[in-house]
């Protein structure tokens, strides 16, 4: 594309010329790649090929500069441009400027490609088990040297974990209620029935709620979103609520059920990787959503890594084998 405008007043920077009365004169960074580009070319036309830019314009950029430091660069003999020795002395200049250049475009692109970053970040025990691993081992084959710290928290423990700064964001099954922290629904599921392969309900695609009416149910407290949650489903099925073991982490559940001692109730974002569990994960029919969220303080802004991780949620939810669905 050609860069015949004027030079740009905006990019007057890095390069401080003193005269005797200490005024500074500044050139453009337009000026110092014009001048960069006919001294290694070693003519108006070679730095018209290299900049793809018309020779007019360049030769009034030089004229330019010129003007501005108050000093020739070039004399013009038989047609040629013959550096002075002050052109010499500031090439130099300019090639300290731009190494500084190359080293802050090496910097850049060591932080997009994630060397020596960090990402923090919290999740309850639900999302942690399985949808989380399967979003890092997404962003980590795209950014292979970018370091993890994942906390697993308890539900009381969210507030004070993203308004302290302790880590950039939090993956829950329900939104934190709170003024200084945003919560985005990434995507919703069902909730799923975990059966031990001997059970006569294993094997099923799809179970009514009614059906878990005389079961040895494993379901999570009921003073939790979680628990509130499987209530719903099992009142709207107008089963009266039978819980024969409460617990606060996922992990306990398929413990429990992989040994047979009942059928547990959990959402399907915990058992993504059901083709590898020693039991049955059976959805269950018309019971409620259950939705994906992402919390983070709403002062903080955004880091490169926080948004390319919630791509690779969101990737994990279209991959996710049960048929979880990204929010629109």
């Amino acid at each position: 594309m050609s860069r015949d405008s004027n030079e740009p007043t905006s990019e007057n920077f890095l390069l401080e010329v003193h005269d005797g009365a200490h005024d500074k004169r500044k050139l453009s960074l337009r000026q110092i790649e014009v001048f960069r580009a006919v001294m290694i070319s070693g003519s108006i036309n070679g730095a018209s090929q290299m900049l793809r830019v018309s020779q007019p314009s360049l030769s009034r950029v030089v004229k330019r500069t010129e003007d501005v430091l108050d000093f020739k660069l070039f004399e013009r003999v038989k047609g040629r441009l013959i550096p002075t020795k002050e052109a010499g002395v500031l090439l130099t200049m300019v090639g300290r400027v731009y190494q500084q250049l190359d080293e802050l475009g090496d910097a850049v692109e060591r932080m997009t490609r994630g060397d020596d970053g960090l990402l923090r970040f919290g999740t309850t025990g639900s999302p942690g088990r399985c949808l989380v691993p399967i979003a890092i081992a997404d962003l980590h084959r795209n950014l292979p040297k970018l370091t993890y710290h994942v906390d697993v928290l308890l539900i009381d423990q969210i507030i004070d974990y993203l308004l302290f700064h302790r880590g950039e964001c939090v993956v829950s099954v329900f939104p934190i209620r709170h003024p200084l922290v945003q919560s985005k629904a990434l995507g919703h599921g069902s909730l799923v029935a975990l059966i031990p392969r001997n059970h006569r309900l294993a094997g099923r695609r799809q179970i009514p709620a009614a059906e878990l009416a005389k079961e040895f149910l494993i379901s999570f407290e009921p003073e939790t979103p979680h628990g509130a949650i499987v209530l719903e489903l099992l009142r709207s099925a107008r089963i009266a609520p039978k819980i024969g073991i409460l617990i606060r982490h996922i992990e306990t559940a398929i413990g429990l059920v992989a040994n047979g001692v009942g059928i547990g109730v959990v959402d399907e974002f915990a058992v993504a990787d059901s083709a590898t569990l020693p039991f049955s994960v059976v959805r269950i029919k018309g019971g409620p959503r259950v939705h994906i969220y992402l919390s983070w303080q709403r002062e903080i802004v955004r880091s490169h890594f926080f948004k390319k991780f919630e791509v690779a949620l969101l990737n994990a939810l279209k991959s996710s084998q049960l048929g979880a669905t990204p929010m629109p």
